[in-house]
């Protein structure tokens, strides 16, 4: 038994010797391994350079590159998450114009002062779309003021008056108000300069109030005078007279003059509506530019009827202008002039026997008609009694949209007796000539108003579409 415990013993002593020897060689094994890192890093770490400072300048470079791509495109993918995700929220005309970013202080654009805003300059974006013409607004101050971006018509100012008492202000209240589609929902009165001004020192405090008038010739030298958007390159009326009592107006070169009369004969310049939006106003689109001005109003209805003076109209594949409407139908002048040129009988004659033939008569009206002097003897007055009715004339002094072209034929006379007859020459300003000259026709028809628009926005590059090819020429 002694020999048993002494054998198993010496076994044990054996076995914890042999377990002695591998935890040994186990810790040599993992002296080496630490031995071999601690080796291999710091051949690393010997195997690293210093950057050199032209390497840390690259790399700072490198880095702020790498950070500007990832903000622009981390910023756009936000914008454009925002826009496909847009809520609907109502936005004033005025809170539109007014958004941020939109104040310079130099260059083209927006300015303020005083807390008045006005635009300045050539390139602004500040274009409104209202009853079917443009405008560009002027100032925002009490309302948003803007005037019409064409020149639309001629007129004597007539003789040495003011504002008030002149045939411009009659007409702008007459022919031109009503032209514009419920006005008293869109538009607020504002005070218009009735008084002799000094140009260079402009002071007024003789006013009227009304909802249309004209522009001052302080407004438009502080946009910028010639070098601005309110010189559109035609002769039209400013609501001033200088301090001889002498009508101002704007000449084609950008200049404020006063020459008006010569040898009692009162030359016509155009006439620029300005209006005034009322502030509550909301924006539906747009932003302001020319290609995608601001829009405050909705389409309404699918009858011409119901459409706005001053839209253009494809009817019979003819290009036209909305002029009037009235309960009987709607009026519309051509958007051009016709290739045939007659002598002034030979006019009407030629559209009411030859012009007339290529249109569904069914869908016609017939408009009155009159002929009426424009001269001194009758103080200039533009409005003319229609006695006679055809289904084409021409145009007559105090229509719409007259300056668009020259050279054509108007219904009024100089001098009946002496054969004179109203021209536009190549200045848009009317110009008397004997009845047997040549010159261009610019005919106006009249439709019935039930007429249905196929397609089309109304303006001159997208216009209503009535009927596709139409009625084909007999």
């Amino acid at each position: 038994m002694k020999d048993f415990i002494e054998n198993e013993k010496e076994e044990e002593i054996e076995t914890l010797s042999l377990d002695n020897e591998i935890e040994d060689e186990n810790n040599n094994d993992k002296e080496i391994i630490k031995n071999e890192k601690v080796s291999k890093k710091q051949k690393k770490h010997k195997q690293k350079k210093k950057l050199t400072k032209k390497e840390k300048i690259f790399f700072i470079i490198n880095l702020l590159i790498i950070l500007g791509i990832i903000g622009y495109y981390g910023y756009r993918t936000i914008y454009y998450y925002k826009i496909s995700h847009e809520i609907n929220v109502d936005v004033t005309l005025k809170d539109k114009i007014l958004s941020f970013g939109k104040i310079v202080y130099q260059n083209d654009g927006l300015y303020e002062k005083d807390q008045q805003y006005f635009f300045k300059g050539i390139d602004v974006d500040n274009y409104i779309y209202y009853s079917g013409r443009m405008f560009r607004i002027i100032e925002i101050n009490n309302g948003i003021k803007a005037i019409d971006e064409e020149t639309l018509t001629n007129i004597v100012w007539t003789v040495d008056t003011d504002y008030e008492k002149s045939h411009i202000n009659g007409w702008l209240k007459d022919k031109y108000l009503n032209s514009l589609k419920d006005y008293e929902a869109y538009l607020k009165k504002n005070s218009w300069c009735n008084e002799a001004v000094d140009v260079e020192n402009y002071q007024c405090n003789e006013t009227i109030e009304d909802f249309v008038g004209l522009l001052s010739t302080e407004e438009y030298l502080r946009a910028g005078g010639k070098n601005s958007f309110l010189n559109n390159e035609t002769y039209f009326w400013t609501v001033n007279q200088d301090l001889d009592h002498k009508a101002l107006y704007i000449n084609r070169d950008g200049g404020i003059n006063n020459l008006n009369a010569k040898d009692e004969q009162y030359f016509s310049y155009g006439v620029r509506g300005v209006i005034t939006f009322r502030e509550d106003l909301l924006l539906l689109k747009g932003e302001g530019t020319k290609d995608d001005p601001y829009i405050i109003e909705d389409e309404a209805g699918i009858l011409i009827k119901d459409k706005m003076i001053g839209s253009y109209v494809k009817y019979n594949n003819e290009k036209y202008r909305v002029l009037n409407i009235d309960e009987d139908g709607v009026e519309l002048i051509f958007d051009g002039l016709l290739e045939e040129k007659k002598n002034y009988y030979d006019a009407m004659k030629y559209l009411n026997d030859e012009y007339l033939k290529k249109f569904n008569m069914d869908e016609l009206v017939k408009i009155n008609y009159g002929v009426s002097e424009y001269s001194n003897n009758n103080n200039y007055s533009w409005l003319t009694e229609k006695k006679d009715s055809y289904y084409a004339i021409i145009p007559s002094i105090g229509d719409l949209f007259l300056n668009e072209y020259g050279d054509y034929w108007l219904s009024n006379s100089q001098n009946h007796s002496q054969s004179l007859f109203y021209t536009l020459d190549d200045n848009q300003m009317f110009f008397a000539d004997l009845q047997y000259n040549i010159h261009s026709i610019r005919p106006i028809i009249k439709i019935k108003g039930d007429l249905i628009i196929d397609s089309g926005n109304g303006t001159k590059n997208n216009p209503y579409v009535i009927g596709d090819e139409n009625v084909e020429e007999n």
